[in-house]
């Protein structure tokens, strides 16, 4: 059985929470530009994070992430705090979810078990100055080299590691794993906070090689915890333009496809490239394969290829049951790095709540009706707010 199912016992599609750090920009009017992006508000508004956590559980979410995604410790230097004050921040964004679910069982008058709270982490392309969780270009020894802007014709960027740079690919691998690990032990340390979590998001992964670096720091963090203490958890990876930004390992053969990257979420062993440097390694099952933060458009056909993809593995059976489906499409706008503005661009198409919500539903019947996902989580991401959820909700005739 799948431990999502200890979560959420119902058939039908969970109702799940929308753009966090969008809605704190475009309801509250807080400037979120700064390293730490959302997470900032947790220490200068943590009021009105409450109140947003609130805003989607008013609108019929039944999870809440955390406003812990940009939170890493050299994000919080580069803003200029010291280790002892980023982990009390990045505690409190536990702190904040939990007292915003139990304000609105008080009110709801519904049982405080039936609302569920997601640790919400980022890529570690988030963490970087210019952060590159949409493209994966990381720095080594994360990536093979560093983003160069204007490119440069004679050493393009890449975000994969060439078939003769196994090691290289290796170490990769150990130094993501070693971030993720870092920030998870940060939480789980803390057994109050811990024990408010219901579920870890990793969210916004660009890299199939960072799916199998999570993999391993949560097999890492299960080993450290009691049975008791583990939690459900998934991966969301990101699709721009309607495919993972990692490239393959050989030049001019695109990007990575959905059996390449269903195969980082469940296959038992690492590539063979870095079989031999991670012999003896666990790498620990995601209860759920995600989409997050990627245009409408391109989540239909990412989430069609991912339903194809688990019906010709045996990845469509783990532990007993099927793996779950995490949807948050954002609202069709994308963020201008240079500017820092959002704004519609590339030909995208401006849904209006009623017609997100409407391709949403029929992207998650279709998704349901494959039948082999064990259950699908669906909400929004940045500028899906409030209002989007509603209709949403209606849509899936949650209400």
């Amino acid at each position: 059985m799948s431990n999502l199912l200890k979560l959420f016992s119902s058939s039908q599609p969970v109702l799940i929470d929308g753009g966090l750090g969008s809605t704190l920009e475009d309801v509250f009017h807080i400037d979120t530009a700064s390293s730490l992006w959302s997470s900032e508000a947790l220490i200068k508004h943590p009021d009105s994070v409450i109140e947003a956590h609130l805003m989607f559980l008013r609108a019929g979410a039944r999870l809440i992430a955390t406003a812990s995604y940009q939170g890493s410790f050299s994000t919080y230097a580069r803003a200029g705090y010291p280790r002892d004050d980023a982990i009390r921040f990045m505690r409190s964004s536990i702190t904040l979810a939990a007292e915003a679910r139990s304000r609105f069982a008080t009110e709801a008058h519904i049982p405080i078990d039936r609302i569920k709270i997601a640790l919400s982490l980022a890529a570690y392309g988030a963490s970087l100055p210019l952060p590159h969780e949409f493209d994966g270009y990381y720095p080594p020894p994360y990536g093979p080299q560093a983003y160069v802007y204007p490119p440069d014709p004679t050493s393009p960027n890449r975000n994969a590691f060439h078939a003769d740079e196994g090691t290289q690919e290796a170490e990769s691998e150990d130094v993501l794993t070693a971030f993720h690990l870092e920030r998870l032990r940060l939480y789980a340390s803390d057994k109050e906070a811990w024990r408010a979590v219901d579920a870890i998001a990793f969210e916004t992964i660009p890299l199939a090689r960072e799916v199998k670096a999570i993999r391993r720091a949560v097999a890492t963090l299960e080993d450290e915890l009691a049975p008791g203490e583990r939690k459900p958890w998934w991966v969301c990876t990101v699709y721009p333009g309607g495919e993972i930004p990692e490239e393959h390992a050989g030049f001019g053969r695109g990007r990575l496809g959905a059996k390449d990257v269903l195969a980082a979420y469940f296959d038992d062993v690492p590539t063979a490239a870095t079989a031999g440097a991670h012999k003896g390694a666990r790498y620990a099952v995601p209860d759920a394969f995600g989409i997050n933060c990627t245009a409408m458009v391109d989540v239909a056909g990412a989430v069609a290829a991912a339903s194809d993809a688990l019906s010709e593995t045996r990845a469509a059976r783990i532990g007993g049951g099927q793996p779950w489906l995490v949807l948050k499409p954002n609202g069709g706008q994308t963020y201008d790095m240079d500017t820092s503005e959002w704004g519609w661009r590339d030909g995208a198409m401006r849904l209006q709540g009623d017609d997100w919500a409407g391709q949403l539903s029929d992207i998650v019947d279709s998704a349901g009706a494959k039948g082999v996902w064990g259950g699908i989580l669906v909400g929004g991401c940045c500028k899906a707010g409030e209002e989007e959820l509603r209709l949403l909700s209606k849509a899936l005739q949650l209400q």
